[in-house]
């Protein structure tokens, strides 16, 4: 018998089998193309109702083979679970189900990491094992560079790379496993929103405050708050709250504005490059996509950086201005906005424009057709 089935059956030995041993999970995919390494999340106070005793020490997922595969319990800040996420394969119209059991998790390999670094002006950087980015703190402010830009680190291997690329400082140029190749300066990089007032872009500074959530080994998740800054007439303060699960190249982008009084409208910029590159801009899915000119740092040949922002309505406008490609939304005073922004490279998964502009599209796709979730 499988080692994790019969380990789970004498904890719930140790605990009394009166309760529910197992709860049965059914993940549905509506779309006709197989969705692969895709995260479901479960909320904990009803896993909670269906398998008691549970605690975020003592779960297990096990697949239909009844293998243990890897899971993790978020806390998203909180002191107390919130859920349960996992990753599956579901072929296209089809079902995977999974059995949630009580056990000892194994020590699952992360793929997905990120973490302050105050020994790099205070950087916030995180990775998974596709891709990597970073944003700019409050030290490197003092320097006199500011930057609330995303910026990306390209990778061609699954390993995660930040404690070794800011131990030896050697990542702007490929060593084999990818490098920072990517400029962001006083622009909104890799995607980033801000306020858009009178045909303008309206940047903020560096953050000056950042909490971890979650650290994976599937969710990286953390937050970001930024100083006031003048919008108009107004005052207004930003929180970020980004989210990266291993195996996907889209970042979950939480956007909070406070202090705003009427209404105001925002924009994801994508820094365009002087040089020629391949831009999409479909308005009406709310897709925008770059695909770079060759980057030749260090005078080496170092492929394409490709960058895209999905938003999951249309948008008012998809323009190139002031030196980007910008995506026009109005912002939901009041509330949080979400959207989505994703990278790659040519020499690393990505291997053409249409293969990126696919890419984009399909994530849309599955964001707008969630895998379906039930519980019994």
């Amino acid at each position: 018998m499988n080692k994790c089935i019969v380990g789970a059956l004498l904890f719930c030995l140790a605990i009394g089998c009166g309760e529910k041993l197992e709860v049965r999970v059914t993940v549905r995919n509506p779309l006709s193309w197989d969705r692969q390494k895709e995260t479901v999340e479960i909320g904990w106070a009803e896993l909670q109702k269906k398998l008691k005793g549970v605690t975020d020490s003592t779960i297990l997922v096990l697949n239909a083979a009844g293998e243990e595969i890897p899971s993790q319990v978020l806390f998203k800040g909180e002191k107390q679970p919130q859920s349960l996420i996992f990753q599956t394969d579901v072929p296209s119209d089809a079902e995977a189900v999974y059995r949630l059991v009580l056990g000892h998790p194994q020590a699952y390999r992360p793929e997905a990491y990120g973490r302050f670094v105050p020994e790099r002006m205070d950087d916030y950087a995180w990775e998974n094992n596709l891709v990597g980015h970073r944003m700019y703190g409050p030290a490197l402010e003092a320097t006199g560079e500011i930057s609330n830009g995303i910026d990306v680190w390209v990778k061609k291997t699954g390993e995660l790379l930040i404690d070794e690329w800011y131990r030896t400082g050697d990542y702007h140029k490929d060593r084999g496993k990818g490098m920072d190749c990517y400029k962001v300066g006083r622009t909104l990089g890799a995607g980033a929103l801000a306020p858009y007032r009178d045909g303008k872009i309206v940047l903020g500074n560096n953050y000056i405050h950042q909490q971890t959530l979650d650290n994976g080994p599937i969710r990286i998740s953390f937050r970001l708050d930024y100083a006031p800054f003048q919008v108009g007439k107004e005052e207004i303060t930003e929180t970020r709250t980004i989210a990266l699960d291993a195996n996907s190249r889209f970042n979950r982008i939480e956007e909070r504005y406070t202090g705003i009084k009427d209404s105001l409208e925002v924009v994801a910029g994508i820094v365009v490059r002087p040089e020629p590159g391949q831009i999409w801009k479909e308005a009406e899915k709310g897709l925008m996509g770059y695909w770079e000119p060759q980057n030749n740092d260090n005078g080496d040949n170092n492929g394409h950086l490709a960058v895209g922002v999905i938003f999951l309505q249309p948008a008012k406008e998809i323009v190139e201005r002031g030196g980007h490609l910008l995506g026009r939304v109005d912002y939901p005073v009041g509330e949080s906005f979400v959207y989505y922004m994703g990278s790659g490279w040519s020499k690393g998964g990505v291997e053409s424009p249409e293969s990126w502009l696919k890419m984009l599209e399909q994530e849309r796709e599955k964001r707008l057709h969630p895998l379906q979730v039930s519980m019994e």
